[in-house]
């Protein structure tokens, strides 16, 4: 669109007497309109930046929470199905081991005559309480005896078993579940056999009738509690027939659900003979349902949950509707907001960005005292420009000032000394001083060997990797890394900052260098098939600390006997092994950390013994 022609003016500024174009004119014509004044700009533009996002901002809402209350509620089902598939599982595991004790009984040498075996067993059964007889079948089939315990009626089980049993207690080994009946009493059990197998032979088969009552009872539990119903949580077999659900009685009587959506829906093997998991809407009746299954695929059998999508997702409308109240009442604030922001905004708008130019061209003025006489925020506003103007200022001139320091000195100091230097420079003077350090060295043992088994990227990359942990460990502990040594790692705690415990935090961090290594060597073993070990020497006494090199090239580092006794001690060292002097113990102390003394050892180039203390594993 074309702009529309305006006359041209001259105003006058009044604190530099300039002149300033205005808007052009038409010189043959009369004055035309100004065109949108600033204020109904400014409210427009308010109301087109905030009131879209904000419309955005409630919907995006609205579809994060359903998409996290959709997530929720299928992780909980999951949840709930892996639960009881847990439980499921234990409970079968439970009563083989139980019934491999009981075989014991009958079977182990030592144990009395038949009567007292069978007391035995009696007992035992009284005590487990999730059965309550055992009948012991011949390796033919053939019923032999039923031990039970006291007061229990006489059970249901077959005198004679099939062939097919018999042949699949032979090929398995294990328990083998028959199936779901009702026990004489009317309550749902689990009929399950398991052989007894001695010399890889079938000596005796034990078969019994297992409670399903407290998984009963569970699956109601974990049903009330998170789904809204008893009724949501169940077992099934591969024909659809209960196995577990919280109404015994309908275990009892082998209800059949194949009719059910949640099954109408599944893709693949539907013979729950491979294990899988599923998670699925469908329609059952007039409700959409939400449903998941997991399979327990050696035995057949499919744990289940289900619940109306209504019932899930009852609380989304309550949450639509609060996200849209709030969205209104956000609009409103913003209208507002951009009537009276507009209104404060057009007289001192222009003084704050002719400011803002000067400020964007390193002219560092103020706004002039038309807005910082203002007694309103505009007017603080003015005032905190100024000042920032005259911060900004100063702090360019001491930002070229320290980058010149740090441009210096990184020639030849770490960035931490840098810091430390630039912060405070009385802390380190020319030619050094003289200090009390402690000094960790830690050598890779066996390195020559392991550079020639491997190639030199590995080499490189292990040590990058080893050598990155290691400045973490010790610059956590307070230390900082001295030097590199080829495959050696030289630290120093106490220079160019000290703490009382600088001994001890050199120590733990020699013991965190170890515990480390574990974790490293399992990643090197899985990467590479390679481990390494460090030999580590710590020692505590004098040094100096200061500059050491040339005018072009200068090092700053620790130097003395104290660092030549802490690399005798790491060469010393066998792999794995911290070796500690008599002067860190002392500074250490006896109760800070346990040492265990390996003697007095005369050090290479030392007339005088030295003890040596270990840090043990």
């Amino acid at each position: 669109m074309a702009a529309t022609p305006v006359p041209v003016v001259e105003t006058r500024s009044a604190e530099r007497g300039t002149q300033v174009p205005g808007p052009p004119s038409d010189e043959k014509g009369p004055a035309a309109s100004r065109g949108i004044p600033l204020f109904t700009r400014l409210f427009l533009l308010i109301l087109v930046c905030a009131l879209p996002p904000l419309v955005g901002l409630g919907w995006a809402m609205i579809d994060i929470n359903a998409n996290a209350l959709d997530v929720l509620v299928r992780d909980l089902q999951r949840s709930i199905v892996g639960d009881m598939q847990r439980a499921v599982r234990g409970e079968v595991a439970r009563v083989e081991q139980d019934l491999e004790g009981i075989g014991q009984i009958l079977f182990a040498p030592g144990q009395g005559d038949d009567a007292t075996r069978f007391a035995l067993v009696g007992s035992r059964m009284a005590a487990l309480g999730n059965f309550d007889f055992v009948t012991l079948y011949a390796p033919s089939g053939q019923s032999v005896k039923t031990v039970k315990a006291n007061e229990v009626p006489a059970p249901e089980l077959a005198s004679r078993l099939e062939p097919g049993l018999l042949q699949a207690l032979a090929s398995s080994g294990h328990l083998v579940v028959q199936g779901v009946r009702a026990s004489a009493q009317g309550e749902p059990v689990l009929e399950v056999f398991f052989p007894i197998v001695r010399d890889g032979s079938v000596r005796a088969i034990l078969g019994t009738q297992v409670k399903l009552g407290d998984l009963c009872k569970l699956m109601g539990e974990l049903g009330e509690k998170f789904l809204g119903s008893r009724e949501n949580v169940f077992v099934v077999d591969r024909q659809r027939r209960l196995v577990l659900h919280a109404d015994p009685a309908r275990v009892a009587a082998r209800e059949d659900l194949s009719q059910y959506g949640l099954f109408a829906a599944l893709s693949g093997d539907s013979s729950f003979g491979t294990d899988m998991a599923a998670v699925s809407d469908f329609r059952q009746g007039d409700q959409e349902m939400l449903g998941s299954l997991e399979v327990l695929s050696e035995r057949g059998w499919a744990v289940a949950v289900q619940q109306p999508r209504s019932v899930a997702y009852a609380s989304l409308s309550e949450m639509r509707r609060l996200i849209l109240v709030a969205l209104v009442v956000a609009a409103l604030v913003a209208l507002v907001v951009g009537l009276l922001g507009a209104r404060q905004l057009t007289r001192p708008i222009r003084d704050l960005v002719a400011a803002t130019r000067a400020l964007a061209e390193r002219t560092f003025r103020g706004v002039g005292e038309r807005v910082t006489r203002r007694a309103d925020e505009l007017g603080t506003l003015g005032r905190a420009f100024d000042s920032m103007a005259l911060t900004l200022e100063a702090k360019e001139r001491e930002v070229i000032t320290q980058t010149q320091v740090r441009a210096a000195l990184s020639r030849y100091l770490s960035p931490d000394v840098v810091d430390l230097v630039v912060s405070n420079p009385d802390q380190l003077r020319l030619g050094g001083e003289r200090r009390e350090v402690t000094v960790l060295f830690a050598d890779v043992v066996g390195f020559t060997k392991l550079s020639e088994s491997q190639s030199p990227e590995t080499i490189v990359a292990l040590l990058n990797e080893l050598f990155t942990f290691a400045t973490e460990i010790i610059q956590r502990r307070g230390g900082i890394i001295d030097k590199f040594i080829g495959d050696c790692i030289m630290a120093v705690w106490g220079s160019p900052q000290s703490h009382p415990d600088d001994a001890l935090r050199a120590v733990q961090a020699a013991e965190d260098l170890r515990r480390w290594l574990d974790v490293g060597n399992r990643r090197w073993r899985a990467r590479w098939g390679i481990e390494i070990q460090l030999a580590i020497g710590v020692h505590t006494g004098p040094a100096v600390a200061g500059n050491v090199g040339s005018e072009k090239r200068m090092e700053y580092t620790v130097i003395g006997d104290t660092v030549n006794v802490a690399a005798r001690l790491e060469s010393m060292a066998q792999p794995g092994q911290i070796l500690v002097s008599e002067a860190t113990r002392e500074r250490i102390g006896q109760s800070a950390l346990e040492l265990v003394p390996v003697g007095e050892r005369k050090l290479h180039g030392r007339s005088a013994a030295t003890s040596v203390y270990e840090v043990p594993v």
